[in-house]
């Protein structure tokens, strides 16, 4: 809007309203949202059928779980969401009744000066910006360089050029950021802290400065001694706040042994002993889990569905007995489905979680850890995929498992197939390579066989094929095994049994530089890198599928 009015342009605008605290005289503040809104709602619709237009409409809700409607809003490029509780009273406070979740960071900043262009005296090269600390005192927190055109920056130049100052205008206790210099181009010149900016931005540094930082527009709304930092709930704090305070309305039923149940919004599973701690390392609860398995879903399940899966349960948590399992055993989990006894005679009926509500039920069932066949059910002798698992020995740098990666990726690439990555949740990292299912799991794990043994051949010195503690201290054993019939990989997203309850997070190859560990997200932190992302990084993975005949013929040029 404020880039409308700044062309003094046409534009077709709506208007949207979301509250009513008067309403004919009477003071509506101390009335519940719910009311207030039932109200302003039977208004507007009075004026539509009245006006004939709809000029003027009603901001609708959404009553849904917070992370899902991030979810939604994220994918929309929107900014984010409000969260607001439906009984809140009207205050003029910040309040934890009503909540911004952010797709990302965006913040009001006051400009305290800028630097030009080195190019262009007249241009603005960067904007330094500050905030008023707890004490009102104006600190900085550093600069934003982009978000413009030439046009913008010479706009942005003609305006904060009147207003400069020989000094910093910050408070005489913060940091001053470089020297002053009026005549330098790309040093800091200073203005009367009077406007304000908008910013976009990845996140705070831990001494208060922002990253990564894009400018949006310049407010003339909000005046500069307003301006504070205000620091957004992460997604996942508040849906655990919003779990705890409805089961606190729950009251616990006589005789249970099994502790509270809390309540999960419409369609979602009941989670009992939500509040039991699975991981004591970070005291990440149950809830938490099945939180972060919900909030995934979308993402996981086109790695679940219709392939066979095997379940690690862990019914007292990480650091208690682990359970494999493959087969129902007479624990039935709502939602989990079992595949026709005949894709795999003489066994037992196999398992797959085709659903969110399969998914979070498995959750609520103590299953941490997801891992499925390299097929599907429907072609369950042919793989479509073959998986090398780059597992660290003792004393292996992360930057070994990194170059690893980029070896084998190479290797791939010189035998024509191309590959994806994702962390392991563990401690390496899982090269995929889609496959056309046309061969069976001998003929995939003979060529898996080989790939490892060109590599180990090649520096023996980096890499090792035999499994066992001794065979791989300082090395790194890339697993082929994870391709042979009823052997399985940890699926993408799942979580795994172990202190922090990392995550197995597909990633792009651009990324990989970035990665400091195979468990670099967690359930507490990954869903907030998923809002981040603009695109999937294994988009392509779908539509890719390679055959080996050609691979095959370059390890074995003799046949």
């Amino acid at each position: 809007m404020q880039k409308a009015f700044d062309s003094k342009a046409r534009v077709d605008m709506v208007l949207f309203l979301f509250d009513v605290p008067f309403f004919e005289g009477y003071d509506l503040r101390g009335v519940e949202l719910v009311h207030r809104r039932a109200l302003l709602k039977a208004l507007i619709q009075e004026k539509i059928e009245e006006k004939g237009h709809e000029t003027v409409r009603f901001s609708e809700d959404f009553h849904a779980f917070p992370a899902d409607l991030l979810q939604t809003a994220c994918r929309m490029q929107l900014e984010g969401v409000m969260a607001k509780r439906s009984d809140s009273t009207y205050i003029s406070r910040r309040s934890e009744a009503w909540l911004k979740l952010k797709c990302k960071q965006r913040h009001e900043f006051v400009v305290c000066g800028f630097t030009v262009r080195t190019d262009e005296a007249a241009s603005i090269g960067s904007l330094l910006l500050g905030v008023h600390n707890d004490l009102g005192d104006l600190v900085p927190v550093g600069s934003v360089g982009t978000g413009w055109k030439s046009a913008g920056a010479a706009a942005l130049f003609k305006q904060l050029a009147p207003l400069e100052i020989l000094k910093a205008p910050f408070a005489a206790s913060a940091a001053k950021p470089g020297r002053w210099s009026k005549r330098a181009p790309g040093a800091e010149r200073w203005i009367k802290p009077l406007l304000v900016a908008e910013v976009e931005f990845a996140k705070w540094t831990p001494d208060g400065q922002i990253r990564h930082a894009s400018f949006v527009a310049m407010r003339t709304d909000k005046p500069a001694g307003q301006i504070v930092r205000e620091v957004a709930k992460l997604v996942s704090d508040v849906a655990t706040e919003m779990a705890t305070e409805v089961a606190a309305s729950i009251p616990a039923h006589s005789g249970s042994k099994a502790g509270p149940t809390k309540k999960a919004p419409a369609g979602e599973v009941k989670v009992s002993n939500a509040d039991r701690v699975i991981d004591p390392s970070t005291g990440l609860t149950k809830l938490d889990l099945v939180r972060y398995y919900e909030s995934v879903a979308e993402w996981m399940l086109p790695h679940l569905r219709a392939r066979p899966v095997s379940l690690v349960r862990a019914p007292a948590g990480i650091t208690g007995q682990l359970f494999f399992q493959k087969h129902d055993d007479k624990l039935s989990i709502p939602g989990v489905r079992k595949l026709p006894a005949e894709l795999w005679p003489g066994h037992q009926q196999l398992l797959e979680v085709p659903t969110a509500q399969a998914l979070a039920s498995a959750a609520q069932m103590n299953v941490i850890e997801f891992h499925t066949w390299n097929s599907i059910a429907k072609k369950i002798d042919m793989p479509d995929r073959v998986v090398f698992d780059l597992d660290p020995g003792e004393g292996t740098s992360w930057q070994h498992v990194s170059e690893a990666a980029v070896l084998v990726r190479a290797l791939l690439s010189e035998l024509q197939l191309q590959s994806w990555l994702k962390t392991s949740g563990g401690k390496g990292l899982h090269v995929v390579v889609p496959l056309s299912p046309k061969l069976d799991y001998g003929a995939v794990k003979a060529f898996s066989k080989a790939v490892v043994k060109h590599i180990t051949n090649t520096i023996p010195s980096r890499f090792v094929a035999r499994s066992g503690p001794a065979n791989r201290v300082g090395k790194l054993f890339v697993d082929y095994l994870r391709n042979g019939q009823g052997a399985t990989t940890a699926a993408a997203f799942s979580a795994r049994a172990r202190p922090g309850l990392g995550v197995s997070m597909p990633v792009s190859w651009d990324e990989l530089e970035q990665l400091r560990s195979g468990a670099q997200w967690t359930i507490r932190t990954a869903r907030e890198h998923l809002s981040f992302q603009k695109e999937d990084p294994w988009a392509g993975y779908w539509k890719k599928r390679q055959s080996l005949t050609a691979a095959l013929k370059i390890l074995s040029p003799e046949d």
